[in-house]
């Protein structure tokens, strides 16, 4: 396939043809095949500036390190209260770990909230169980967090004007999310069920709007996504 004469690379699986010099599909990030005879690229060649942020995540890992390092002086100086340091370290690598996920995912802000609303689940549960085990996080923190990414989520789509296609799984999939906590009161882990019933129930009564007014949609993006 071309055009204007010259042979451009094509993705198979989306059966569409790709100008400039890309190895992967931009819809499905697969590999293209052939070769671009073009001796140019479409867009101009801007370099990126990896290093504008680069002393304040340096700042950042510094005082990152300084506080790990301080928490473990101050408890080996005092032991007594047991190894507290732990989980000021703990709460450094979660920090961490969160703000990798933000800067990867930096171009996809709806992905991005995907990601950290799935992170701070797990770790919610985790630092439960390792604290003790007190039920705040099936009773409180995930309920919350899944229905405040739900309203989010609207909120972004609205303000930023996207396209159904651009937002509709990501929505699909954290309103699929708001149903856990329906697990968490059947099975007996969650003792204050309040906040879950009203987040599964905002859950269902958004998937039931998305699956009325958006179903053909949605449907279409799903094998669009799927290659169906």
């Amino acid at each position: 396939m071309g055009y204007g004469g010259c042979t451009m690379k094509v993705c198979e699986k989306c059966a569409v043809s790709v100008s400039g010099n890309p190895e992967k599909c931009p819809l499905c990030q697969s590999p293209l095949t052939g070769e671009n005879q073009n001796s140019y690229e479409t867009f101009p060649f801007i370099p990126l500036a990896r290093h504008k942020h680069s002393l304040l995540f340096r700042l950042l890992q510094l005082a990152s390190a300084a506080v790990v390092i301080a928490a473990l002086t101050v408890n080996g100086m005092l032991p007594q209260g047991g190894f507290w340091s732990l989980f000021v370290l703990a709460g450094v690598a979660c920090a961490w770990l969160s703000l990798t996920i933000a800067i990867r995912k930096r171009h996809n802000i709806l992905k991005n909230l995907a990601y950290q609303v799935t992170v701070i689940g797990i770790l919610s549960i985790l630092w439960d169980v390792f604290t003790g085990w007190h039920g705040w996080s099936v009773d409180f923190v995930i309920p919350i967090v899944f229905v405040s990414a739900m309203i989010v989520t609207a909120i972004l789509a609205r303000i930023l004007t996207m396209p159904v296609g651009a937002y509709m799984i990501y929505n699909f999939l954290l309103m699929l999310y708001g149903i856990i906590p329906a697990f968490f009161v059947l099975s007996g882990l969650s003792t204050i069920i309040l906040p879950s019933l009203l987040c599964v129930a905002c859950s269902l009564f958004s998937l039931a709007a998305l699956l009325i007014f958006e179903g053909r949609n949605m449907a279409e993006e799903l094998k669009r996504r799927l290659h169906l």
